[in-house]
């Protein structure tokens, strides 16, 4: 049952939240938690019909699109801005972000932001929104994560979190959390029976072997996605300049028709079926509750339950890349270059985003930023925005890399990683890009020998952090050491925490707080993450930015929110778990 809620600055309503059936507190601790919820309030916008700050305040809200008003977010352009303010300013203090959330059970959007305040230039402020898991080539899947991020323009070391695989030199393009841990796939290794695992990570350099996925000739696992409820995986064959080709005195490079697989626990994988007949399947996608899957054969599979899988679709040449944004379903094609757009029914072209093959002649990677799709290329290593009307707007080359395989938005910055050096990049607006870390740099590298390239196969954040994998060019063992190649490393860009499992569809009550220089997740009234504080000077979080509701760096929110709060105090348990027990005005 839902309690009404009416609070107002003056409090005179709290005693229905704080004093409910069967209340056995003490009337001193009712005063300490009406203290707390009432002096320290800076915004309070419950989104029943306006975007009136109730706090006593005066910060009042700007309404941008249709329903925000009432809580109603279509993730496309509504959102709710609220001036800068002294009281909403928050410095180095403590503060507390809460609000109720409703998302829907199958969407065709990325999960977007709740709550920011965040200034992309100086890197400063707060990020706090859901997230769903994505490694490579593949979409997001449909579990919904929370994020809660502050920053100020720092960044820490890259750590080195291990090799799953000891001879195998290509993680592959598969980072996907699930259920609460992240997973890694392997390609090709020394021996046959250590082909085509998969990898848990437990902490450090630890990795727990999940078993090999299938028993065929397939030399690895490429993509991986989180579909309704379940971590699926796809075998593949990732050696271009091998399998299909026939090599004088060599012998053939065997490999069988590649299949899908869902995990059962512990090492078991139960087989889903075999779309079409290839070698190579390159990108899963979660999409209005259907799971998809790109092949080498230039077609589009469905999968119709069991093992069963239905063509949707035919582009000119095999597709790589799958995304999900703003209600649609994308892929990117290689050789003819371009991007497709699925509405559930029909296929169409949005063309080359680059204009002509010789400057780009594939696509790899897809991910929403600030609301808007971004495509990358090669031969260049180029990152594409698609704007209104299928407009293409250049947003500049990565270093000198040719080729970026993974994008990915971490506390309010975006992130690309490239081949052949091995190197991460931050996305600093317009054209500009960011070297953040590079794996690969001889000194007399010159780009002739395409085995000695060395890539970052996927990014994803996982425990408040960003995760990057390696891979040689080619995945063979044969071709390039296993040194950083078929390793994973991490990095925190300012301070983040992340509530890694997913919330289910429905409404649920999201509390992120910053304590004492740390920080913590709560879901529905339970901590269920947190940092330790931070050695150093405090995090200044002070900003000129607007509050946004339901908007931010990832994207618009799809769904509802209502309830929001912003305290400039770190409240206690015991009220959070108040605040989540009360339910919703309704």
């Amino acid at each position: 049952m839902n309690r009404r809620i009416f609070l107002t600055h003056s409090g005179a309503a709290l005693g229905g939240l704080l004093c409910t059936s069967g209340c056995s507190s003490t009337p001193s601790k009712h005063q300490g938690m009406r203290s707390s919820l009432t002096n320290t309030l800076a915004g309070y916008w419950p989104l029943r019909g306006d975007a009136q700050d109730q706090s006593g305040h005066g910060n009042h809200g700007r309404v941008h699109g249709t329903g925000a008003a009432e809580g109603n977010f279509d993730g496309r352009g509504n959102f709710i801005e609220i001036p800068p303010s002294d009281s909403l300013n928050l410095g180095q203090g403590d503060f507390t972000l809460s609000a109720w959330v409703w998302t829907a059970p199958d969407t065709g959007d990325v999960p977007g932001d709740i709550l920011t305040q965040f200034d992309p230039v100086q890197r400063r402020g707060f990020n706090f929104g859901l997230k769903a898991s994505a490694g490579g080539y593949s979409s997001h899947g449909d579990d919904r994560h929370v994020f809660f991020g502050i920053d100020d323009g720092r960044a820490s070391a890259w750590e080195d979190c291990g090799r799953p695989s000891p001879t195998s030199n290509y993680i592959s393009n598969s980072l996907t959390v699930f259920n609460g841990d992240l997973y890694a796939a392997i390609t090709d290794a020394a021996r046959e029976e250590d082909w085509s695992h998969v990898f848990r990570y437990r902490s450090g350099q630890t990795w727990e072997d999940c078993g090999r996925v299938g028993s065929l000739k397939a030399r690895g696992v490429g993509p991986m996605i989180v579909h309704r409820g379940h971590l699926y995986a796809a075998s593949w064959n990732y050696d271009w300049t091998r399998v299909g080709i026939v090599r004088p005195g060599q012998p053939p490079y065997e490999a069988d028709f590649c299949r899908v697989y869902r995990y059962a626990g512990g090492s078991r994988w139960e087989d889903c079926g075999q779309p079409g007949q290839c070698r190579r399947l390159f990108g899963l996608a979660s999409y209005r509750g259907h799971l998809y899957i790109t092949a080498e054969d230039g077609r589009c599979y469905r999968h119709d339950g069991e093992r069963t899988w239905t063509e949707c679709g035919r582009f000119p040449n095999y597709g790589h890349p799958m995304g999900v944004h703003d209600g649609k379903l994308y892929a990117g094609v290689l050789n003819p270059a371009g991007v497709w757009e699925y509405d559930g029914a029909t296929w169409k072209s949005l063309g080359n985003p680059q204009g002509r093959e010789e400057v780009c002649n594939q696509i790899h990677a897809l991910q929403t930023f600030r609301g808007r799709l971004h495509v990358t290329t090669w031969p260049k290593g180029h990152v594409v925005r698609l704007d209104p009307n299928n407009q293409w707007t250049d947003c500049g080359r990565l270093g000198d890399a040719l080729e970026i395989n993974a994008l990915v938005v971490y506390n309010g910055k975006f992130y690309g990683g490239s081949i052949p050096r091995s190197e991460i990049f931050r996305y600093d607006d317009g054209t500009k890009w960011a070297s953040v870390g590079r794996f690969l740099e001889p000194a007399d590298y010159q780009f002739t020998n395409p085995n000695e390239w060395a890539r970052v196969t996927s990014l994803t954040v996982y425990g408040g952090k960003l995760f990057a994998s390696m891979g040689s060019c080619t995945s063979s063992h044969l071709d390039a050491p296993a040194d950083f190649r078929g390793k994973v490393f991490a990095m925190q860009a300012g301070q983040c925490v992340s509530h890694d499992r997913d919330l289910g569809p429905g409404w649920k009550h999201l509390t992120a707080v910053r304590r004492r220089d740390g920080l913590e997740m709560h879901v529905n009234g339970v901590k269920t993450a947190a940092s330790g504080a931070r050695s150093g000077n405090a995090f200044d979080l002070s900003s000129d930015q607007p509050l946004r509701i339901g908007f931010g760096e990832t994207d618009y929110f799809p769904g509802r929110i209502q309830e929001v709060r912003v305290h400039r105090s770190a409240l206690g348990p015991e009220v959070i778990k108040r605040l989540a027990d009360s339910g919703r005005r309704g």
